[in-house]
C-alpha cells in the first residue's frame, strides 16, 4: 500500500488555488467551444466542402484531448499538478493563437491536435488537485470547480459570435472568425503565467507519489461507468454543435445571434452546479444524478418543437440538467475512490467517455450535410434531438454502477466544515 498522503486543513492558498483552477476550467471549455458559432463562416471563408469539415476540427481537438487523458492522469498522480495545469493552459492558448494566424485547413487540424495535447492535462490534474486541498469534502470542491465549465461554455460562444462581427483590427490575411482566436489565446497565456506564480500544490504530493497500478476491479468499474455515462457526454457535446447548425440553417440566425444563444444557455449552470452538489451530498447524490439525466433526456428531445423565440429557454433548461449532471457524477465518483488514484481514474474515464463524445461535432455536421434542402426546416432536426434524448436516458443507468465503487469518503462531514467560510462566493 502506498503511504497515506497528508490531509492539511485548507487555508487561503487552497481557496485561491480552487478559484484559479475554476478560471482555468473556464478557459479550457471556452477554447473547446469557440468555433461552434463559426462553422458556417469557416466553410465560406476557407471554401470547405461542408459543415462537417469545419466541425471536424473540433472533433480532432476533442479526440486528442481525451485519448491522452489516461497518460496525463498517470503523470498527474506522480508530478506537480500545479505545473501541469499551467503548462496545459499556456500550450492550449498558443495553439489557439496559431489557429488564428493560419489560412491552411491542414494546419488548422495540426493546431487542433496540439491544443488537444495540452488540453489533456487539465481534467486529470485539476480533478485530483482540487479535492486534495479539501480532503474532508472532495465532492463539494469538485462542485465548485464545475462552475468553470458553465462560465467557459458561456463565454466561448458568446465571445466568438460577438468578436466575429465586432473585431475590426487587421493583420495580414486574418479572417473575421480568426481575430477572436488570437485575442482569446493571448489572454490564456497571461492567465496561465499567473496561475503558475500564484496557485499551490498540496504539501507532500511530490514526495508521496503513487506508483501502484489501478486494481483490476477498480479499472473495470471505471470502464463500465464511462461506457454508460459516455452517452450523456456525447449528447451534451452533440447538442452544442447541432444547435449551432440548427439555429443558423433552420432559423437564419447569424454567428452573433447563435453565439449569444449557445453561450447564454450555459449561464444558469454556473449557479446550478455547486448548489446541486451541495444539496445532493451523501445518499442523495446518485438519485439526483439519475433524475438530472432523465429530465435532460425529455428536455432535449423537444427542442425542434418549440418556436425559435423559446429555444434559448428550453436549451438553458437542458444544459442546467446536463452540466449539473457532470458536477454530480464527478463528485460521486471522486469522493468514492482513493486520492492517490484520482488522476488516473479521471484520465481513464475521459479516455473512454470523452473519446466517444468527441466524435459528436463531426457526426452532427455529417448528418446535417445530408439533410440537403430540408436542413432549412426545423422538423428535419427532430430525429437527431430525440436520439440525443435517448442517449441521456441510457446514461441514467450509470448511477448504480457508481454506487458499486463504495461509500463516499467524508460523507459525515458537512460540505463547508473545513475551516471554509460558509459561502460559495468566498470559496470562489
Amino acid at each position: 500500500m502506498p503511504p497515506r498522503m497528508p490531509e492539511p486543513a485548507p487555508g487561503v492558498r487552497s481557496h485561491v488555488t480552487l478559484a484559479l483552477c475554476t478560471v482555468l476550467h473556464a478557459f479550457m471549455h471556452a477554447y473547446g467551444s469557440l468555433l461552434l458559432p463559426l462553422y458556417l463562416l469557416m466553410r465560406t471563408d476557407l471554401h470547405l466542402k461542408g459543415i462537417s469539415a469545419a466541425s471536424a476540427i473540433v472533433t480532432v481537438y476533442g479526440l486528442v484531448y481525451c485519448l491522452l487523458s489516461y497518460p496525463t492522469g498517470m503523470i498527474a498522480d506522480r508530478f506537480n499538478r500545479k505545473v501541469l495545469l499551467g503548462i496545459g493552459l499556456i500550450g492550449n492558448a498558443l495553439a489557439i493563437v496559431a489557429m488564428g494566424l493560419t489560412r491552411n485547413y491542414q494546419m488548422l487540424m495540426v493546431y487542433g491536435v496540439f491544443g488537444g495535447v495540452f488540453g489533456a492535462l487539465f481534467h486529470p490534474a485539476a480533478n485530483a488537485l482540487v479535492p486534495a486541498h479539501y480532503p474532508k469534502s472532495p465532492g463539494m470542491a469538485i462542485g465548485l470547480l464545475g462552475v468553470g465549465s458553465g462560465i467557459g461554455f458561456f463565454a466561448g460562444p458568446q465571445y466568438a459570435g460577438w468578436r466575429a462581427q465586432a473585431a475590426t483590427w487587421h493583420w495580414g490575411a486574418i479572417g473575421d472568425w480568426q481575430r477572436l482566436l488570437v485575442e482569446a489565446g493571448l489572454a490564456g497565456v497571461i492567465v496561465g503565467i499567473v496561475f503558475l506564480l500564484v496557485a499551490r500544490e498540496v504539501h507532500g504530493h511530490e514526495t508521496v507519489r503513487s506508483k501502484s497500478p489501478l486494481a483490476p476491479r477498480l479499472r473495470m468499474q471505471i470502464i463500465r461507468i464511462a461506457a454508460v455515462i459516455g452517452c450523456r457526454d456525447f449528447a451534451g457535446v452533440a447538442t452544442l454543435s447541432l444547435s449551432s447548425i440548427y439555429l443558423q440553417k433552420a432559423h437564419g440566425l447569424d454567428a452573433k445571434q447563435t453565439g449569444f444563444i449557445l453561450g447564454a444557455m450555459m449561464l444558469l449552470s454556473v449557479i446550478v452546479n455547486p448548489i446541486i452538489v451541495y444539496f445532493s451530498a451523501g445518499r442523495r447524490r446518485l438519485p439526483t444524478l439519475a433524475i438530472l439525466l432523465i429530465c435532460g433526456a425529455f428536455t432535449v428531445s423537444t427542442v425542434p418543437l418549440w418556436n425559435v423565440r423559446f429555444v434559448l429557454l428550453i436549451l438553458t433548461v437542458f444544459m442546467s440538467f446536463q452540466l449539473g449532471s457532470y458536477a454530480v457524477s464527478d463528485a460521486a465518483m471522486l469522493e468514492r475512490v482513493p486520492a492517490q488514484f484520482r488522476g488516473r481514474i479521471v484520465g481513464l474515464f475521459l479516455t473512454i467517455a470523452g473519446t466517444f463524445s468527441s466524435t459528436a461535432p463531426f457526426v452532427m455536421g455529417w448528418w446535417t450535410d445530408r439533410l440537403h434542402g430540408s436542413a432549412a426546416q426545423a422538423p428535419a432536426y427532430l430525429p437527431m434531438y430525440v436520439m440525443l434524448g435517448v442517449m441521456m436516458a441510457v446514461a441514467a443507468f450509470a448511477s448504480p454502477l457508481i454506487a458499486h465503487l463504495g461509500p463516499p469518503q467524508g460523507a459525515a462531514i458537512e460540505p463547508f466544515s473545513e475551516t471554509m467560510p460558509a459561502t460559495v462566493e468566498t470559496a470562489l
